[in-house]
């Protein structure tokens, strides 16, 4: 590579940086890092998914016990996917996954042009090659 390359994408990693998109996203996610009781609703998720697994593979599973976890993992997904601070940050992450996507398609673009209308490979879907 030589150091215009190198040069450029430093340029274009500082602006992308600078960008609301990310800086949107950091924001959540420092938010997301910082609350509290979302990370503790999101570890006993994570734990009673764990319980729930063992429970569902015993030999004879208790189904009383199953259905109460099952109750409280449905509860506790509902109260972290509404969290707002949640939302915030799975908006923010689509956000950043739309600007990712759409700088691989350019550079892609830019580098390999006939990508532009490269099918991936899979002919199986295909209306024909252009």
């Amino acid at each position: 590579m030589n150091e215009n390359t190198k040069n450029a994408i430093i340029a274009l990693a500082d602006a992308i940086e600078q960008d609301e998109v990310v800086l949107n996203y950091k924001a959540a996610k420092e938010n997301f890092d910082n609350d509290e009781t979302l990370t503790q609703k999101i570890n006993e998720y994570s734990v009673q998914r764990m319980v729930f697994e063992k429970a569902s593979a015993d030999e004879n599973p208790d189904e009383d016990l199953l259905k109460q976890i099952d109750a409280r993992l449905k509860e506790l997904y509902e109260e972290v996917m509404a969290n707002p601070v949640m939302v915030a940050l799975a908006n923010a992450e689509n956000e950043l996954n739309e600007l990712l996507t759409y700088l691989n398609g350019e550079i892609q673009h830019r580098v390999i042009p006939e990508s532009e209308h490269s099918c991936g490979g899979d002919c199986s879907a295909c209306g024909g090659c252009h």
